[in-house]
């Protein structure tokens, strides 16, 4: 069954679940969001051995056009220790360093199939705008070091290597994480790929980053030993560093596409080194919280957005009903999707922008049509 055919058949469905859903009263004056859309891994958990397709893309394209979504941000890589069907980089990469780590099965890499250039021309006549999405650091150690050889993971106190999360004080990381950004918007350089947005350049939590890289920026910065440091003097400076690499990494964006927006995939979580009143400072426009990847209440939404204030926000939306692997994500239902939104319109605050549901390819047709019909009150 074609997709508009399915939507056809089970908009009258989906809106009888609506109204059961929404017996309270809507807040008196309408919340209306700048962005509502989507965010699309082109491999990353598509149930496809080389991913999404050219087809696929333009039916979502237009599925999104009549949902009134106007916004559209394609994940550009995947990672084995989430999904261990796909890994790497699903566009055709230029450079050789980051040739290692590039998943040469993925449609979208092979310069002959590459179609995601043809999806952003297709997205513009429709008035959806693209983002381009990276997950910074999260890499399957053994291929990023076959380019960069000093990349190294980061490490607890005890020494253990983090799974997949690279240092940003280690060089080979760092250069890594310039060279995939360059390569991939100078590759996609179109006016309508309006924004990036990338997770990470942030230490894995609060018993992170113990890696010798990270002792020795500690030391040269405050004169004494990572080792001696109280938690609150490590979380201080942790936000101080952090905003430094995140406003380096931001001006080597925009010396690439000095146009383009910047956005923070976060909620500013302790022991990351985010620190909600520096990015501004650092060049971002908007930060992009995940929200309900695990489960959370509406008061602790609330609580995040105003500790996320003044940034904009557009939340990071989890709508997915199929887990990756070493993941324990909280499987959605119509109905939690639904109570969620229903939050998320009564939100008392003027920093929320907007809301991008992840991830498409693993939302099932009824979580998806509950999305269409719930944004509506949103438009």
């Amino acid at each position: 069954m074609r997709r508009r055919q399915f939507i056809k058949k089970t908009a009258g469905a989906v809106a009888t679940l609506s109204l059961a859903l929404h017996s309270k009263p809507a807040v008196s004056e309408r919340r209306r969001l700048k962005y509502l859309g989507w965010q699309v891994g082109l491999t990353y958990q598509t149930r496809e051995p080389r991913g999404l397709d050219r087809d696929y893309m333009v039916r979502l394209v237009d599925e999104m056009s009549d949902n009134g979504m106007n916004l559209l941000s394609l994940m550009m890589l995947s990672y084995g220790y989430f999904d261990p069907n796909h890994d790497g980089y699903c566009w055709p990469v230029r450079n050789p360093k980051l040739k290692h780590y590039w998943d040469s099965t993925s449609i979208n890499g092979g310069e002959s199939t590459e179609f995601v250039r043809e999806i952003i021309e297709v997205a513009a006549a429709r008035g959806i705008e693209i983002q381009l999405m990276m997950n910074w650091g999260i890499w399957n150690t053994e291929k990023i070091r076959m380019g960069y050889p000093s990349a190294s993971p980061q490490r607890s106190r005890t020494g253990a290597s983090h799974p997949c999360l690279h240092c940003p004080d280690s060089e080979g990381a760092w250069l890594a994480g310039l060279d995939e950004v360059e390569d991939l918007l100078t590759y996609y350089n179109h006016p309508n790929v309006t924004s990036y947005a990338f997770e990470r350049i942030s230490y894995a939590d609060r018993r992170h980053c113990y890696c010798p890289s990270t002792e020795d920026a500690y030391q040269r910065e405050t004169g004494s030993s990572i080792r001696e440091a109280g938690g609150m003097q490590f979380e201080e400076w942790k936000k101080r560093h952090i905003s430094a690499c995140i406003k380096r990494y931001v001006g080597h964006i925009k010396s690439i596409r000095p146009d383009i927006a910047v956005c923070l995939h976060t909620q500013c979580a302790k022991g990351w080194g985010h620190d909600p009143a520096s990015l501004p400072g650092c060049g971002i426009d908007c930060v992009q919280p995940h929200t309900i990847h695990f489960q959370e209440s509406k008061e602790q939404i609330y609580a995040k957005l105003r500790y996320l204030a003044p940034n904009p926000c557009v939340l990071h939306f989890c709508a997915r009903d199929r887990r990756p692997a070493n993941y324990n994500l909280w499987i959605k239902t119509p109905e939690v999707i639904a109570q969620v939104l229903d939050w998320v319109y009564e939100y008392p605050g003027d920093n929320l922008q907007g809301i991008l549901f992840f991830n498409e390819t693993a939302c099932s047709p009824r979580n998806k049509q509950a999305v269409y019909e719930l944004i509506k009150r949103f438009q």
